[in-house]
């Protein structure tokens, strides 16, 4: 399907956590504050106690909550006659990780866990394995007309985005990856974004490729590919591909988010077409193309909530 491309800033984000943890997982300096609004993680911070919550049990639901409930309804509200960045958006999507669903560290189909004789275990609590997390606990998406209504979005200085939406993301972000993306629609069933389960391939490009090259075969045979599909015919209800163009150099650029090539993005009705998409032949033929063309692709399935969309 052509379609004239929207330009999206991809933001991979990793939520607040107390915890300890390695790369990616490193909070951003200023990030993951506590009730003063330091950093945990900051040298010379001693109240290591998230603003968040300050029971880590909680941490995820709270994370979870706070950016859908507080989070999304500031990023799109007009503050004051004097915000000029605000109408520049023209959607916003929060695609936020499902641990239940699908992802490249466990897809089904799922099996049980059995004996030698096929007899299910007796004590589960031994074979418990250790839980492959995925790199990032959800993506959000802001579209814009052009990439002057993003940078100015985006821009640095005073404003809404600076003043207000910052400090706002230290208290649920422990650090993020961004990257600038063409959106191209190859496949659209649904309306428009609002199907509620998205499944979200992240892919690096082979070794030896250029973004170019790998620009023209994602979205050339890798997409002739899919449509012709019939797990797809019967499955997928929209499929984007959203490109990296980012350049060193470039205001918006970082370097970590620069590492994701591009990132498809498939929508379901519900969870079960979803998994029955991911055990079946369509994408082991997918898997297989894109081993072609991608040094490396991860998966994890989200929760899409559309908080705008003012695209036609």
């Amino acid at each position: 399907m052509a379609n004239e491309a929207l330009l999206v800033l991809n933001a991979f984000v990793l939520r607040a956590d107390s915890s300890a943890a390695a790369a990616p997982r490193v909070a951003r300096p200023g990030y993951n504050v506590n009730t003063a609004g330091e950093g945990i993680e900051d040298a010379g911070t001693r109240d290591h106690r998230l603003a968040l919550t300050a029971e880590p049990q909680l941490e995820w639901e709270a994370f979870d909550e706070y950016w859908r409930k507080t989070h999304g309804p500031k990023i799109v509200h007009v503050d004051g006659p004097d915000d000029v960045q605000t109408p520049l958006l023209r959607y916003y999507l929060q695609q936020h990780r499902i641990p239940a669903g699908p992802h490249s560290g466990r897809a089904p189909p799922y099996v049980p866990d059995t004996d030698a004789a096929g007899r299910l275990v007796r004590v589960p609590a031994a074979r418990c394995g250790a839980y492959a997390r995925p790199a990032w606990d959800g993506l959000a998406q802001l579209g814009f007309a052009d990439a002057a209504a993003a940078h100015a979005f985006f821009g640095a200085g005073p404003g809404k985005y600076a003043d207000s939406i910052v400090p706002d993301e230290a208290v649920f972000l422990r650090g993020f990856a961004f990257h600038l993306a063409e959106e191209h629609v190859v496949l659209q069933r649904g309306d428009r974004r609002r199907d509620p389960v998205v499944l979200l391939k992240l892919h690096g490009r082979a070794h030896g490729l250029s973004r170019a090259e790998f620009r023209g075969r994602w979205m050339a045979q890798h997409a002739a590919l899919l449509r012709e599909l019939p797990d797809v015919a019967r499955l997928v209800r929209r499929y984007a591909q959203l490109v990296n163009i980012g350049e060193s150099g470039d205001a918006l650029f970082d370097a970590a988010g620069d590492a994701i090539d591009g990132v498809g993005a498939y929508s379901f009705a519900n969870m079960n077409d979803c998994e029955d998409f991911v055990a079946g032949a369509g994408h082991a033929a997918l898997a297989a193309d894109e081993a072609v063309f991608c040094a490396g692709t991860s998966f994890f399935t989200a929760l899409n909530y559309v908080v705008r969309d003012l695209t036609p």
